[in-house]
């Protein structure tokens, strides 16, 4: 099958991952944590390593018993037609995150960069540079992924390495203030904005090395970035950092290196080269689906349908902050991740050990 072609290695894949999810983290919104204090965030990441390794225990079985195949190949040997509506599950689900990967960078674009500026031809000009992406295919953005690391990383610590000397820790609160309960919950929230974990569940047959070890160091990874990030929006903005719209962007135009007084141009660059990474992958992932299970068209064709689409729906959402919120909603990701990260395999395993059993008894 398709989606079982062309491999790449547990660091390209991970490395990818990390940037799709450095997109999700620099992109914070200060909305998503409005019942929480900011020093509570910094508590907030070791939560959702915990929370992010039990959701994936189902998984871990499934690919144990099955190292060739990927979920969907998997029902697709016991059932094509389930195969085929968990197919349709999948792509509505990347292309759901596409949308909104697509319609945070408008908002982002319109309120920060460009607030005076008619944003149609860049919206489109992003989803076809997308699109294109999709189009080179997975071990070509697994190698994009990799060079685009060689800028991001070193930006990300320079950026901080220059906030060090802004630190106040007068600015951070008493952790737990408002109990545990409202920290478990953005934890909670914060792994349904994790799209990477269903992509683990589609792509890991295509990764050849430790994989493993692979995925718990992009979740200590990613988990430690997130934990950085927040420390310096906390001991540097302090309850300012609540006010602003992309707090993080705001913490990058207060670092000062030498001559230079604003350092957020190296931070929008940032999540530029994520935004690509992240956008692309979950455009490719849905064409190679549907041409894997509804296979009349070629690859190429349902990149440029997915693209058509997803160009009018950000359209639709463009310049429209009722609906980016109707449409970023945690409750509707945490959902359909647990759905496809927890339920399906959950359920595939059943049906395994059910089918074990039947077997036992006949013999």
């Amino acid at each position: 099958m398709e989606l079982s072609k062309g491999k790449i290695s547990a660091f390209q894949f991970f490395t990818m991952l990390f940037l799709s999810r450095t997109l999700t983290t620099v992109t914070y919104l200060s909305s998503y944590t409005e019942n929480i204090r900011l020093s509570d965030m910094l508590i907030q990441p070791f939560f959702r390593i915990i929370i992010g390794s039990i959701i994936m225990i189902p998984l871990y079985f499934l690919y144990k018993r099955n190292t060739d195949k990927n979920l969907l190949d998997i029902v697709n040997s016991k059932s094509k037609l389930v195969a085929r509506g968990l197919s349709i599950i999948f792509v509505l689900f990347f292309f759901y995150f596409t949308v909104v990967t697509i319609a945070r960078l408008d908002l982002f674009a319109g309120t920060i960069v460009f607030p005076e500026t008619d944003l149609t031809y860049i919206l489109i000009f992003a989803i076809v540079l997308c699109c294109y992406g999709a189009f080179l295919g997975f071990e070509a953005l697994g190698r994009s992924s990799v060079i685009s690391s060689a800028f991001v990383i070193p930006a990300l610590i320079f950026i901080m390495i220059t906030l060090v000397k802004k630190v106040d820790f007068l600015n951070l609160t008493p952790i737990f203030y408002n109990g545990v309960t409202p920290v478990v919950k953005v934890a909670i929230d914060s792994v349904g904005q994790t799209v990477e974990y269903a992509i683990i569940a589609l792509a890991l047959p295509r990764v050849t090395g430790n994989v493993k070890k692979g995925f718990f160091i992009w979740l200590i990874s990613q988990t430690f970035l997130m934990a950085v990030m927040f420390f310096f929006a906390c001991t540097v903005m302090g309850n300012f950092a609540s006010t602003q719209l992309f707090p993080f962007h705001t913490l990058a135009s207060l670092a000062e290196f030498a001559m230079f007084s604003r350092l957020d141009a190296i931070f929008t660059s940032v999540w530029i080269m994520c935004a690509f990474i992240k956008a692309g992958l979950l455009i490719y992932l849905q064409s190679d689906i549907l041409t894997t299970y509804f296979g009349k068209f070629r690859r190429t064709t349902f990149i440029f349908a997915i693209g058509i689409i997803t160009i009018i729906a950000n359209l639709f959402v463009s310049g429209q902050i009722k609906w980016f919120n109707f449409i970023d909603n945690s409750m509707i990701k945490i959902v359909l991740t647990l759905i496809t990260v927890v339920l399906i395999p959950l359920l595939v395993l059943m049906l395994f050990r059910k089918e074990k059993r039947v077997c036992e008894k006949l013999e």
